[in-house]
C-alpha cells in the first residue's frame, strides 16, 4: 500500500469522527437535571410568587436567614406573624436535587426556627421560604455557602 495525501486526509477525517463519537457518548452519559421537576407549572405561578416576593419586601429587616453558628442556621419572621404562620423552607441545590431538603416552617412566638446543617454537603445552597400568614403569601431567597 502506497502512502499519499489521499491516505493522510482519510486518517485525520476517521480520527475527527471518532472523537466526534466519543464526545457524544460521554456527554450522553452524563445526568441532567431541570431546575425543578415541575417546572412548566412553575412557571405559570411566576405572578403569584411576585406578589409573594413583594409582600416580603415590605416587612423589611424582620424577615432573613442567617448562621446561628457554624452547624446551624437561624430563620426569622416577624413576631406578629409567629403565631399564625404556616409554610416550608427549602435548601436547595442546583447542583443535585436529591440533595434537596424541605423543612415545616415551625417558629417559636419569636418568629425564630432554628435548622441543623448535619448531614448538608460543602458548597452554595439556595435557601427559599415560603409562608402564608394572616392571608397573605410570602416568599424569601437567600444563598448560602455551606463550608
Amino acid at each position: 500500500m502506497k502512502w499519499n495525501w489521499g491516505w493522510g486526509v482519510a486518517m485525520v477525517y476517521a480520527a475527527f469522527a471518532s472523537a466526534t463519537t466519543m464526545v457524544v457518548v460521554f456527554a450522553m452519559r452524563q445526568p441532567v437535571e431541570l431546575v425543578s421537576v415541575d417546572y412548566y407549572a412553575e412557571g405559570l405561578r411566576q405572578d403569584q410568587r411576585a406578589q409573594a416576593v413583594e409582600n416580603t419586601r415590605r416587612l423589611g429587616a424582620a424577615v432573613g436567614v442567617t448562621r446561628a453558628d457554624a452547624g446551624h442556621l437561624a430563620v426569622t419572621i416577624p413576631e406578629d406573624q409567629a403565631a399564625l404562620a404556616r409554610g416550608r423552607i427549602t435548601l436547595y441545590r442546583a447542583s443535585d436535587s436529591r440533595a434537596d431538603r424541605l423543612i415545616d416552617l415551625i417558629v417559636d412566638a419569636r418568629g425564630h426556627q432554628t435548622i441543623a446543617l448535619e448531614g448538608v454537603a460543602a458548597g452554595r445552597w439556595t435557601i427559599k421560604m415560603a409562608w402564608t400568614a394572616g392571608g397573605q403569601d410570602y416568599y424569601y431567597e437567600a444563598s448560602l455557602h455551606v463550608d
